[in-house]
């Protein structure tokens, strides 16, 4: 459980050091990133920034996130296309479970996040149950690719005890 968790903590620090596009909602005269200084820009800019810098950003009421996940619309969307498909995962955002967290999801948005990671898991479980590889899964977020590769090892696990092939 703890290598889980582990793994678990490796995605969310790739996730932290990974780069965001954001939407500028006011001029900024000077901006310092560790790439360099940008100077004169204007709202309505599109940046792909470093997180933490676009964390700030939006913070301070500067930028919003150029992609808007926990829009209730899209999330219907996204609950809409999983359930239809029971079989395969439909595309989400890249590190789409750790947005969701940061974002703080409304009261009203929530319940049917809850049901796209219910219906998310399921296929996954089915996949693992399977035996299916990983390279033949389309459409993992990072996330769920340690869940993936964890739960595949518990299955191969259980395989080998009941077959009679575990080690002795």
């Amino acid at each position: 459980m703890e290598e889980f968790k582990q793994a678990l903590r490796r995605v969310r620090v790739e996730f932290e050091h990974s780069l965001e596009e954001v939407m500028l909602l006011k001029d900024i005269q000077k901006l310092n990133l560790p790439s360099g200084l940008i100077e004169n820009l204007r709202a309505g800019t599109s940046l792909r920034i470093y997180r933490w810098a676009a964390d700030r950003l939006i913070e301070k009421g500067l930028a919003k996130p150029a992609e808007e996940i926990l829009d209730l619309k899209k999330v219907l969307q996204l609950r809409w296309k999983e359930k239809n498909d029971p079989v395969e995962l439909q595309p989400l955002p890249s590190y789409f479970y750790l947005k969701v967290k940061n974002g703080k999801p409304s009261e009203e948005v929530l319940p049917h996040l809850r049901d796209i990671y219910s219906l998310r898991l399921s296929k996954i479980m089915s996949f693992a149950a399977k035996r299916i590889p990983i390279s033949m899964i389309e459409n993992l977020t990072a996330e769920e690719e340690v869940l993936y590769e964890h739960l595949l090892g518990i299955v191969n696990a259980w395989y080998e005890f009941i077959e009679g092939r575990e080690e002795k």
